[in-house]
């Protein structure tokens, strides 16, 4: 059964953030930059995710769902050893595109603090949702993305389908297969 999940005040990696942007070290320009784009972002971001479990068949070089099968030797590796898997995406909500968006004409240094912060705030979801699963089942397997390795990137296709990710959490894929809003995140998780 496809379910929703939602979540609030996961904890921030400001170090993660400046990795992001290409800062190694922690100057106090810099830091009050992002310390101004926190601000503004505010309480903005939705932390979602949609998510369901599948029994799978790993046979030879292929991945076997109900719903559709893959030719990914990656994948079968990392699924090797579990009966099923968590299909799952994840997204932070658009409004942190449009800052991005905004400040990109406007002022670039914050377009590339807003873009920062997002990639450490849907790392820090996809992290936080895979902590309870590990903390939920068995065994997991760490989470691994249409387009790692030879797992074609078209298998999102099949990911939003079965998920129904525009209606259960406002996520939509277009023909080149860029997914927005643009912080979101498909992944596949063994699970025992």
């Amino acid at each position: 059964m496809i379910s929703v999940k939602k979540y609030q005040n996961l904890p921030t990696n400001i170090g993660e953030i400046m990795r992001y942007m290409g800062s190694w070290e922690q100057d106090g320009q810099v830091l009050n930059l992002l310390a101004d784009c926190q601000k503004e972002l505010g309480k903005i971001l939705t932390y979602k995710v949609c998510f369901d479990e599948f029994p799978i068949n790993c046979l030879g070089h292929s991945v076997e769902f109900p719903f559709a099968k893959t030719n990914s030797d990656a994948l079968c590796r990392h699924l090797q050893g579990f009966s099923h898997a968590v299909v799952f995406a994840a997204t932070i909500g658009i409004e942190i595109d449009r800052l991005i968006l905004k400040y990109s004409r406007l002022s670039p240094s914050r377009a590339l603090c807003f873009q920062a912060i997002g990639a450490e705030r849907i790392e820090a979801l996809c992290n936080a949702f895979c902590d309870e699963l590990s903390r939920e089942k068995k065994k997991t397997s760490p989470r691994f993305s249409p387009g790692y390795g030879d797992f074609p990137l078209s298998f999102q296709t099949e990911i939003f389908r079965v998920l129904d990710l525009p209606r259960k959490i406002g996520l939509s894929l277009n023909s080149a297969l860029l997914m927005s809003p643009s912080k979101s995140v498909t992944a596949i998780v063994g699970v025992e």
